[in-house]
């Protein structure tokens, strides 16, 4: 019996595809691949995507070509529709939590709203990094554009010619020192990998590795080509005037 011979395949008609459809062809092509053992089966799934990724991720990012203006529009753009939904959404939300800590024990109610609105916009701010970071032409964000998650990366650069897989936090202490194991072992999959936070604070790094390197602030905005300064101009005023929402709210209820 003569084997049907596989459609090779065509970076111009996967681009056409929606979502949905790319997705759908990523996910059948991982199932041909098998992890070699000395991947954790925790990462079976994200070995075996990134394997079907990589046959065209380069070429696929390398069809990006915004202008300076365009990648800052798109920049404040996600800025602005995080700041929109988190006033409107998850602000409210949080300042109606009803969950007893030692402040609200005690009758510190300014304390206890204050922990959990920082805590808050701390942890969401996570994935406003991940957005801003796949506005660069150098960065692809696999949820966005593919419908997939890959464990333990939040965008694939191609930084010197090299496809690079990569994590990202806040800070150098978002990452608590216990989960540095989980996230060393999740980009040592990856041939390129770093490790990236949005800021430098000039905390301690929570993320230690002999071999995969870790950027924060600036450089790392740098090694993917986008302007720190623009993003922190845009991400300043972003804060205050959450802040500001925040006591307006705050003061309301009291």
């Amino acid at each position: 019996m003569i084997k049907k011979k596989e459609k090779e395949f065509d970076l111009e008609e996967f681009v056409k595809k929606n979502k949905s459809d790319k997705k759908k062809y990523i996910l059948e092509e991982a199932k041909k691949i098998t992890p070699p053992n000395t991947i954790h089966a925790n990462l079976y799934d994200a070995y075996k995507n990134k394997e079907v990724i990589n046959r065209f991720i380069k070429e696929y990012i390398e069809l990006k070509n915004d202008t300076e203006n365009q990648v800052k529009e798109k920049i404040t753009g996600k800025i602005n529709k995080f700041k929109k939904n988190y006033i409107e959404n998850k602000l409210p939300e949080k300042i109606a939590t009803k969950k007893n800590s030692v402040f609200s024990i005690v009758g510190a109610d300014i304390f206890k709203s204050a922990q959990t609105i920082s805590k808050s916009l701390s942890t969401s701010m996570g994935s406003l990094w991940e957005k801003i970071a796949s506005c660069s032409n150098n960065v692809i964000n696999t949820e966005e554009e593919f419908g997939i998650k890959i464990t333990g990366v939040d965008a694939i650069a191609l930084i010197n010619g090299k496809l690079t897989y990569i994590q990202m936090k806040t800070a150098e202490d978002t990452l608590t020192a216990g989960h540095s194991p989980r996230s060393v072992m999740e980009l040592s999959i990856h041939e390129n990998a770093l490790f990236g936070t949005a800021f430098k604070t000039g905390s301690v790094w929570h993320f230690r590795s002999q071999n995969i390197n870790k950027f924060a602030g600036k450089d790392f905005w740098t090694k993917i080509n986008l302007e720190y300064d623009y993003i922190y101009e845009q991400i300043k005023p972003m804060i205050l005037e959450i802040e500001k929402k925040y006591i307006q709210l705050r003061d309301s209820k009291n």
